[in-house]
């Protein structure tokens, strides 16, 4: 008697259990898990902006911490209206009656910059695509998210980037170095059709959330930067408890840019 061959294990879609590993794995490539964010370095770094999704900004601002140093700069969770441990010290510093409380608060003053995403390129004449292809974000400062929505809306001279038929490639060019040396600008390049293998949505809120660490990692980093030790006693494990618990501040109060307070960003347009 002739045994019947093993069937291929296979789900309601259709889709052996290999298929749909395949899918997932091409899925996960292709959003923002890993991806991470680049900071654009001097000179020109090209790159085609994708768009989050429908009736989406085409940008997220977002609130860092600058520490220097060794420790660099951190992405506060408090860009998504959550906890930060940088954000209640900076409150707690700003608002002392502490001359040197307040001296302290003026370097841990959260600043606004904006993260952009989409496909980089590895030259200037867009030749070649980098990172493999994935989704990037891109770290810019509030001159160049500007540049961005002039270009957007200027329909006659440029309009939607994010078109894969009709848009086009954004330069983003650093000059300079060090902080009052160094500037900012975005230029449009010429129109062009985007391969079909990088169309899509960008899971951009995804990319920066990946950049964002756990409260009590960033508890670890504020102590580094304050060069304080965590203190063991009860009360203060009961007060820190109860620091997690706390709403989010909102970013519009604590900019270093500082602009009139308003619920929703600045820039929320119906793009």
């Amino acid at each position: 008697m002739i045994k019947d061959k093993k069937k291929k294990k296979v789900s309601s879609e259709g889709l052996s259990t290999k298929e749909k590993m395949l899918a997932r794995k091409k899925q996960l490539e292709s959003k923002g898990n890993g991806s991470g964010l680049v900071y654009p370095k001097e000179g020109t770094l090209r790159m085609r902006i994708k768009s989050p999704g429908d009736d989406q900004e085409l940008g997220i601002e977002i609130i860092q911490f600058y520490l220097g140093g060794n420790l660099g700069g951190v992405i506060s969770p408090a860009t998504f209206d959550e906890p930060c441990p940088f954000m209640e010290k900076y409150q707690e510093l700003k608002n002392s009656k502490d001359e040197d409380d307040k001296e302290l608060a003026k370097n841990l003053v959260p600043r606004r910059r904006y993260v952009i995403g989409g496909i980089i390129y590895s030259d200037e004449k867009g030749s070649k695509v980098d990172y493999e292809g994935k989704d990037k974000g891109v770290l810019v400062p509030r001159s160049v998210y500007q540049d961005i929505i002039d270009l957007y809306l200027d329909e006659d001279e440029a309009g939607d980037m994010t078109d894969p038929k009709t848009g086009y490639d954004i330069k983003v060019i650093r000059s300079g170095s060090g902080k009052l040396d160094t500037t900012y600008s975005a230029r449009a390049c010429k129109p062009t059709k985007l391969d079909k293998k990088y169309q899509g949505t960008i899971d951009l809120e995804g990319i920066v959330r990946s950049q964002i660490k756990s409260y009590d990692e960033l508890e670890d980093l504020l102590s580094q930067y304050l060069n304080e030790d965590h203190v063991d006693d009860d009360d203060d494990d009961k007060s820190k408890k109860k620091k997690k618990k706390k709403k989010g501040v909102h970013k519009d109060h604590y900019m270093e840019d500082d602009e009139p307070k308003k619920k929703k960003r600045k820039y929320k347009s119906d793009i």
